[in-house]
């Protein structure tokens, strides 16, 4: 009998240690009730990180949970609430409840998000090139900062989440990208605010914010379709700096600084979209500094605008 030649059996053996290496799908189960086993999420993502392999990883969370958790170099990670189970401030207003960094498709589904108040804090922030999937979420009380965060190029998606009770209820910087939907943002100071080249393709209903519905500015594009801006205590939507938003099946109503504002070499685009009933004189308002609009005609609107 012939024996294995030396390059086979070296090739079998870095295989079979390859194989050894590679670890199952994790599941970890927190209650934040529990004096014993795993209380927070941040125990168990230590778990996770002391751990070898790089598996997908589940924490099935109950209870109300009182804790500011980071996520930093985890991908492949789903928090689930379990029985409506929630995550509040621990910091006194010093932390975001839970901060995303360098990480790859990380979902959150199904919590209450309480924010504290400090200025710039966060409910949820996606940063550091992360991507991040939100689900039926309930991000509030972040008076000073943003319910839902983005910045340095993460991208995220959102499906039937509520941000409400912000400074912003989303809020979006520096290369960001969102899509998705839909999502409410209800009762912040402002609903939406895109800057810094960001860009959101959304299906959303934004109302009842104090200040405006939504703001798009320095470079950013916002693309809303099937969505509603609505019952804002200033303008629904401010296209400023060199921005674009357009607007698909839409209605832009009841709004109390006007319907849409569009300054300073922006454009807005708007298709079988229906822009009325908004305070001031004019619901569709170009300022000076060459802004642009296409489709302004359709919208049923007053409007100042003057197309080709």
């Amino acid at each position: 009998m012939s024996r294995p030649r030396l390059g086979v059996s070296l090739c079998l053996s870095l295989f079979l240690l390859m194989s050894a290496s590679v670890g199952w799908a994790t599941t970890l189960n927190v209650s934040c009730a529990a004096k014993e086993g795993l209380h927070s999420i941040g125990a168990a993502l230590r778990v996770l990180q002391n751990g070898e392999g790089h598996s997908p990883s589940t924490i099935n969370v109950s209870g109300a949970c009182r804790e500011n958790v980071v996520i930093q170099s985890i991908d492949r990670l789903t928090l689930n609430a379990v029985n409506g189970a929630s995550v509040s401030d621990a910091s006194g207003g010093t932390l975001d409840v839970i901060s995303i960094q360098d990480s790859r498709d990380v979902a959150i589904n199904g919590f209450t998000i309480n924010a504290g108040a400090g200025d710039s804090i966060n409910g949820i922030t996606c940063g550091d090139f992360s991507i991040c999937r939100l689900s039926h979420n309930v991000i509030q009380g972040a008076t000073g900062g943003g319910g839902f965060t983005l910045f340095g190029q993460a991208q995220a998606t959102l499906d039937g989440d509520v941000l409400q009770n912000n400074g912003q209820g989303l809020l979006m910087r520096s290369g960001t990208k969102v899509r998705g939907g839909p999502f409410t943002s209800r009762n912040n100071g402002q609903g939406i605010n895109i800057g810094r080249q960001a860009f959101a393709f959304i299906l959303a209903v934004v109302q009842n914010n104090s200040d405006a519905g939504v703001v798009v500015q320095w470079q950013s594009t916002l693309e809303l379709t099937s969505g509603t801006i609505s019952g804002n205590g200033s303008v629904g939507a401010l296209v400023r700096q060199s921005s674009f938003a357009r607007f698909s099946d839409s209605t832009i109503t009841g709004n109390a600084g006007g319907g849409v504002i569009l300054q300073d070499l922006s454009m807005g685009n708007f298709i079988a979209t229906s822009v009325t009933g908004n305070g001031g004189v004019t619901d569709i308002v170009c300022s000076p500094q060459y802004s642009a609009t296409r489709g302004v005609a359709d919208t049923g609107g007053t409007t100042n605008c003057v197309e080709p």
